[in-house]
């Protein structure tokens, strides 16, 4: 029996009673696209389509090839994340009888469905916009990569197709049909990844939790590269973010690697050469991402006078993306840049305190002061010390503190002086 494909799955799938027939789909509806077809995303071994039921939507994903072991791969993935699914990934659930086809069920895999867009679709659509970049790039390196990285395991695909960011800013990590657990460690691996993010020598027999190192640092360092200069958007091809498999094949002979290396960023420089050498190590000795930023200096942040915005923000993203997703139907406002600022307000002080004056040397100095002035007057210098204290000006105090004992003591000889013209002492 010939396993169906993307086209039989788009013709049962118009009909969810019949093809969820018996399951809490029954009663969802599919999306369609202007034709009114099924609206499909389809990926290299997998198509997905979006299903609501109720107020919720769900990417149910179907496999356009037979894959033995995937209903215990996922029940295996389900148990290891049951108490520690990292915010980066989306919910999840294999069903072995998921869809009905011309009488045979299929399996299926039901996914929360996430919104947003694609990694390539959302750099291009913030090519000039370097905080948002930036931001992207820390939270990959603090977010899925650190969570991968911790719980032992690889996503074993990870590229712009396979990296969401979502309106509210988050990561999410889509599609894990051949992740690595600890307890797949010595089989081989059911896919390769992407030509354009993995390790040039990658082979099936490299199935373990380094097999992310490599296209980490890829996507970390694209993110700090673009933010740099937008003008390297010119090796993007519909198929990477700016490196290709060539680049990791012969970097010195790459105009890619040998720009990078010269880049007015630090960073992005120091990262290049890293990579660099990585190309050259077997599969299993390229360092993590924490590893290889150990030493490498912080970006400047510089801010080219010249980068070109090669390929403008997109008005409407119609085109679906390769994962689950639902394209933004215009360019994010994360990182919007703020107004110009009109005319300049007075500049505020930030919690300055104006430093106490004490008036008791000028008072103790006048003819005719009496000694309850001069108490009210202590009195005063006493409280504004109080008040200066309350602000944190610890060395304003102690000036103030000093010119207080000053002015007591030549309270205490005017007092006594007039005290002697007084009695004739």
């Amino acid at each position: 029996m010939a396993w169906p494909g993307i086209t039989d799955f788009s013709e049962a799938i118009q009909n969810p009673r019949l093809c969820f027939k018996g399951t809490a789909y029954e009663a969802g509806t599919v999306s369609v696209n202007q034709r009114g077809m099924p609206l499909v995303y389809s990926g290299a071994f997998a198509c997905v389509y979006p299903v609501s039921v109720g107020n919720q939507t769900f990417a149910v994903r179907c496999f356009t090839r037979e894959v033995s072991d995937q209903q215990s791969r996922y029940g295996e993935l389900s148990s290891y994340l049951l108490d520690v699914l990292p915010p980066s990934f989306v919910h999840f659930e294999y069903v072995e009888q998921g869809i009905s086809l011309r009488g045979d069920w299929y399996p299926v895999v039901m996914m929360e469905w996430v919104e947003g867009e694609s990694l390539s679709s959302f750099v291009g659509s913030n090519l000039n916009d370097q905080d948002t970049l930036r931001r992207v790039a820390a939270q990959w390196r603090g977010g899925p990569a650190a969570s991968l990285r911790g719980l032992g395991i690889a996503h074993n695909d990870l590229q712009h197709g396979n990296v969401m960011v979502q309106t509210d800013d988050r990561i999410r990590l889509v599609d894990y049909d051949g992740m690595f657990l600890p307890g797949f460690r010595g089989q081989r691996s059911p896919e390769l990844g992407h030509k354009n993010f993995q390790h040039p020598l990658r082979t099936a027999e490299d199935y373990d939790a380094y097999v992310d190192n490599f296209p980490s640092l890829v996507i970390y360092l694209s993110l700090l590269a673009i933010a740099s200069d937008p003008g390297l958007w010119t090796f993007y091809n519909d198929d990477n973010l700016i490196f290709t498999r060539n680049d990791y094949a012969d970097p010195g002979k790459s105009p890619l690697f040998n720009l990078l290396k010269k880049s007015h960023d630090p960073t992005v420089a120091k990262l290049t050469e890293r990579l660099e050498e990585c190309c050259a190590l077997p599969v299993q000795d390229v360092p993590d991402l924490e590893t290889i930023l150990q030493g490498i200096p912080r970006s400047s942040h510089p801010s080219p006078a010249a980068a070109p915005q090669v390929r403008p923000p997109p008005q409407a993203m119609s085109k679906p993306g390769q994962a689950i997703s639902a394209q933004s139907a215009a360019p994010r406002p994360i990182g919007q840049r703020s107004p110009v600022p009109g005319p300049t307000a007075p500049r505020p002080t930030y919690g300055r305190t104006a430093r106490p004056r004490s008036n008791l040397p000028a008072l103790a100095a006048s003819p005719g002061v009496t000694l309850n002035q001069l108490r009210a007057a202590a009195n005063d210098t006493a409280a504004a010390l109080r008040r200066s204290a309350a602000s944190g000006e610890l060395w304003k105090i102690l000036l103030g503190v000093a010119a207080t004992v000053v002015a007591v003591i030549v309270v205490m000889a005017a007092a006594a002086a007039w005290v002697v013209s007084q009695t004739g002492w």
